[in-house]
């Protein structure tokens, strides 16, 4: 079918409701049935006297509610909402069903059904051991998870004792830790001038002040950093610095070595968020290779596994630094979880975590393509590697009016303001790639998104 049309003269919804509204009563009513492929996007605007975006949005709507499919080079197609459903549950093998928060950043998630028929295997394997794991445990690691961490963190271009990896509840967590082991209230600390949102917040939890430094396309400038030192409160430096989180820049060797230096004159920490590091295959060395006496250390595998993996492997800058944040975590959280480490343990030592790594790697540089494609008219930057991007926005549009319309895509969009440590928020916004999306679904946001920017955003609102 490619002439169906929908009745929207007698819904007070907008627009774009109205079009997913119809799309369900036409389902029911026998009108539209399962298979039947609908009018492109384009064509249902120039039929309806809309613009794209809100038919596009509509479509959207009804593809979020299961009564749609798309079809790379086929077309959109209708969808039984209730054997979507029960082919998620055969799936998934159980009804719970967990919405996504878009507003975080998510890796790709992987659909080679080889690697995630090798993924669940090392889960289901755990079975073996799980009432140990059920357990509390002692602070002192196990070798075996220790080596397997210290292997993952070689290509980083880490060398260390794996008996000095720590261990903590992701990197957020691992962050409170060393604010709580090294800072007391009214201390500052120093970050990017477009930063990670969760070291702001953790800066407020801890009564911390939070100093925005100025960059440049290689970092904070070492001069930046020198005058914050001047009046002797500043504790340490955060970086997020192997394609930063807004901002997909990454520090070059020659930074590196001149904030090290300054931070060693000045006698602050470093604290080296290292979450996309693993993403990069040419990355410089860390931080921690740099300083490590001088160096807090946090690799993540939210990013380079699963967000809801929630496990982080910490070094800390001395014995005594260790001893510090292990009481810190014996006091906030009294353990990491047991199952946890030993998954990522698991699937370390089996090669799984290698195998997910590279499929997030390359469907990365997948979805930059893509983006590239649709974008190519904008004002954004990006990593090849990376799964966001930060993006401009053309003149006329607002980051809240944009976030506004565009709330119902299937990717993450996040206005400048969560990231904003120094200065007035700039109109630009994260976009997010990964998650539970196809290529084909990423594709049509990206569409969406693109289309929308070309709009005037007062043209555009006459829909939503």
């Amino acid at each position: 079918m490619t002439d169906w049309r929908p009745d929207l003269k007698n819904s007070d919804a907008p627009r774009y409701i109205a079009i997913a509204d119809s799309i369900a009563s036409d389902l029911s009513s026998g009108r539209l049935s399962p298979g039947d492929r609908l009018p492109a996007q384009r064509q249902l605007a120039k039929i309806l006297g809309l613009d794209f975006t809100t038919v596009a949005r509509g479509y959207t709507e009804a593809r979020r509610r299961g009564l749609l499919s798309s079809q790379v080079g086929s077309g959109t197609f209708v969808t039984d909402p209730s054997d979507i459903g029960s082919k998620d549950r055969s799936e998934a093998g159980s009804t719970r069903i967990c919405a996504p928060d878009f507003s975080m950043n998510l890796p790709p998630e992987p659909g080679d059904r080889q690697l995630v028929a090798k993924m669940q295997a090392g889960y289901r394997a755990l079975s073996d051991e799980l009432m140990p794991l059920l357990r509390y445990q002692t602070l002192d690691t196990a070798e075996q998870d220790q080596l397997a961490a210290a292997r993952w963190l070689e290509s980083t271009g880490l060398s260390t004792e794996p008996s000095q990896i720590l261990f903590a509840s992701g990197a957020q967590s691992a962050l409170g830790h060393i604010l709580a082991a090294t800072t007391e209230p009214g201390d500052q600390l120093a970050c990017e001038d477009i930063t990670y949102p969760g070291i702001r917040s953790l800066a407020a939890q801890c009564g911390l002040e939070l100093i925005g430094l100025e960059t440049d396309e290689a970092g904070v400038l070492p001069d930046s950093l020198h005058s914050a030192m001047g009046e002797g409160r500043l504790k340490a430096l955060y970086l997020n610095p192997t394609i930063q989180n807004p901002t997909t820049k990454t520090v070059p060797y020659h930074r590196r070595k001149e904030l090290v230096e300054c931070a060693e004159r000045g006698g602050i920490a470093i604290l080296e968020d290292d979450a996309y590091g693993q993403l990069c295959r040419k990355a410089p060395l860390p931080f921690a290779a740099l300083a490590p006496e001088s160096t807090w250390y946090i690799g993540s595998l939210s990013k380079t596994l699963g967000a809801g993996l929630r496990l982080a492997y910490v070094l800390a800058p001395g014995t005594g630094a260790r001893w510090k944040f292990a009481r810190a975590v014996r006091t906030s959280q009294v353990m990491p979880s047991p199952i946890m480490t030993a998954l990522a343990t698991r699937w370390i030592e089996d090669g799984t975590a290698f195998l997910l790594l590279d499929h997030i790697r390359s469907e990365s540089a997948a979805r930059q393509q893509l983006a590239a494609q649709h974008l190519h008219k904008q004002d954004y930057l990006a990593d090849p590697e990376g799964f966001h991007l930060w993006l401009g926005l053309p003149g006329g549009w607002t980051r809240s009016a944009l976030v506004s319309q565009l709330r119902n895509l299937p990717i993450g969009i996040t206005e400048a303001d969560a990231f904003t440590a120094r200065g007035t928020p700039a109109e630009r916004v994260r976009i997010g790639l990964g998650g539970p999306v196809d290529r084909t679904q990423l594709g049509h946001a990206l569409e969406v998104l693109s289309q929308t920017l070309e709009a005037s955003p007062v043209g555009s609102s006459v829909y939503f």
